[in-house]
């Protein structure tokens, strides 16, 4: 098509009595048009506005070519061509172009109505009817270029956040691991629990803790951080070893709520708290020991029927010490029971129509479910289909447990009449190198195995005690060379814990050796001598001060107690080697 011919007013512009000083530079034009003296007219005139360079085309194929070459900055294009028209040419630019705005503007003869209309729908952003005005044209540029600028700007930003919210995704998902090995690893008996835990987020704030009681029974804690990822996951650390701890001493479980519940308190913000369910299975059996703080119902099926284990206390963390009446509560359990236990997260979780599971097939898969068989597989089939692909909004934890034998260690063995200590000493010895240093296996299933414990299970759950403190004194100070007053503020407590995982993670280089042996007595209790040494740097043992002169202090309980249970520990080497003699009574 042709160009009418120049109107006054472009003559005048054209003599330069009424043209505005050139912008600086403006990029690259590209002119589609099959008429030579159109292009020729208008890049005359894009050039004079200050545009670097202006490329032509004579049809749709040459100018997607020349598209694909040198990515212009802005595209006139006329419609009617031959071989290719300017709206499929349009479509195909805008297809290249992808995210990056590049505006097309139409020039055009045609004043219909649909001709306009397929203009938008190809793609194109402005278009000018021919015979056009220059000044006109000149506008239309420049509130293109501004569309462009602002679009651009916006892209390098989103480029730039896109950049940060995959560092930060990166990041979280290294600390995930961290918290994973140094948490969810550490449990013990999974291989016999059913478990299910869904993330809303990386970082999953529901927690489950595992951990043996000296007479081989079992300790569950199911704990719910308020809101999820990494906030609600940043307890978990100091909760962990607390429980554990604890666990291992075979405190009662008042004691153990109430340190959770103190720590929690004293590391959270006010609005922060975690809901927990603790359950204890002591290795006698015949009862099952529970508290549920702000936790769902759990429910424990017995041949009898269902029965609910309702929330009765306060959740942990808002109170600075826990109401008296809130105590742990007991119920007779047998072979062949199951407990199942839950989050929030499974009873809130919606469908599309926002139909919380609670409202929805819970109560038909508890009401169907028989006495001495799994639960959990049906109502995750349940769960499946109520949310049918739904993103979760919560975190999402079930843990079903069979009451049996074999979900604890063996019991000790109680010393029959006629039955007398062992007169054979024995020593035994372990060395843990480089990665391997966080994998302490359990002395006292260890030792059992072999029969060394063959009259003395007495002392089994002082020895694991004992070893245990020793062993985490050596690993943590010897070797990642962490340092306890870190644990004298919460902030501090939680660092501690997550740099001990981050080292313990990024590879270790040392060792620890265990060294125990048996000594058995002529007149008295046989006595065991362990000896703990590695090839840390160790520390200054004569500056430890007991714990009983600072009760606040929050860390060198460990040592303490063991001094309590021990005739004698003594430290040597600059404190890098240590020997311990427990007499067995």
């Amino acid at each position: 098509m042709t160009l009418s011919p120049p109107s006054p007013e472009i003559r005048t512009e054209a003599a330069g009595s009424a043209v505005s000083p050139p912008r600086a530079s403006r990029g690259i034009a590209l002119v589609v048009d099959d008429e030579p003296t159109n292009r020729r007219l208008l890049a005359r005139m894009l050039k004079k506005e200050g545009f670097d360079e202006v490329m032509e085309a004579s049809g749709g194929e040459q100018a997607i070519a020349q598209f694909q070459a040198c990515r212009p900055d802005i595209v006139f294009m006329d419609i009617m061509m031959p071989q290719m028209d300017g709206f499929e040419a349009t479509r195909r630019i805008k297809a290249l172009a992808g995210m990056d705005f590049v505006p097309v503007i139409f020039l055009t003869a045609l004043h219909d109505e649909q001709s306009l209309v397929r203009c938008t729908e190809s793609g194109g952003d402005d278009f000018l009817t021919k015979p056009f005005n220059f000044s006109i044209l000149k506008a239309r540029i420049v509130a293109m270029e501004r569309v462009r600028d602002l679009q651009r700007t916006i892209a390098a930003k989103n480029r730039a956040l896109a950049q940060l919210l995959e560092k930060d995704r990166q990041e979280q998902t290294l600390a995930e691991r961290i918290f994973s090995r140094a948490v969810n690893q550490r449990n013990v008996a999974t291989e016999r629990l059913q478990i299910v835990q869904r993330s809303a987020a990386t970082f999953n704030g529901d927690l489950l803790l595992t951990q043996h009681l000296p007479d081989g029974g079992l300790r569950i804690l199911l704990g719910d951080f308020t809101g999820h990822g990494l906030a609600a996951a940043i307890g978990a650390l100091p909760v962990s070893d607390a429980f554990r701890t604890m666990t291992r001493k075979g405190l009662d479980d008042e004691q153990v709520l109430e340190e959770l519940n103190r720590k929690l308190h004293e590391m959270l913000p006010a609005d922060r708290f975690m809901a927990a369910c603790l359950i204890t299975l002591p290795g006698g059996g015949g009862e099952l020991r529970w508290w549920n703080g702000g936790m769902p119902s759990a429910w424990l099926r017995t041949r009898e029927g269902l029965r609910e284990l309702s929330s009765h206390a306060m959740p942990l963390g808002i109170l600075p010490s826990l109401p008296a009446r809130e105590c742990p509560r007991r119920v007779p359990m047998n072979e062949g029971d199951h407990l199942l236990l839950m989050s929030d997260g499974l009873l809130e979780a919606r469908n599309a129509e926002g139909v919380q599971f609670l409202d929805a097939g819970f109560d038909r898969v508890l009401s169907g479910w028989s006495w001495n068989r799994p639960v959990l597989p049906t109502l995750c089939e349940a769960l499946d289909r109520h949310c049918d692909g739904a993103e979760p909004e919560d975190d999402v934890a079930v843990v079903e447990v069979p009451l049996d034998g074999d979900l604890f260690q063996p019991r000790p063995v109680e010393p029959q009449e006629g039955t007398h200590t062992p007169r054979g000493g024995w020593t035994w010895s372990l060395v843990l190198e480089d990665e391997r240093l966080g994998d302490l296996p359990s002395v006292g299933s260890v030792l059992r195995g072999l029969g060394l414990l063959e009259g003395l299970e007495d002392c089994a759950g002082a020895l694991e005690t004992i070893v245990n403190e020793l062993y985490s004194n050596a690993l943590e100070h010897g070797i990642l060379k962490l340092h306890s007053p870190m644990k004298a503020h919460p902030e501090g407590f939680a660092s501690y814990y997550q740099r001990r995982a981050e080292r313990l993670e990024a590879g270790p280089r040392g060792r620890v050796e265990i060294r125990i042996a048996y000594e058995p007595g002529e007149e008295e209790a046989g006595a065991v001598r362990i000896r703990i040494s590695d090839t840390g740097e160790g520390f200054d043992a004569e500056a430890w001060q007991p714990v009983a002169q600072d009760p606040a202090r929050p860390w060198g309980r460990g040592i303490a107690l063991v001094r309590s249970l021990c005739e004698s520990v003594e430290f040597d080497a600059g404190g890098s080697r240590v020997e311990a003699v427990y007499r067995c009574t």
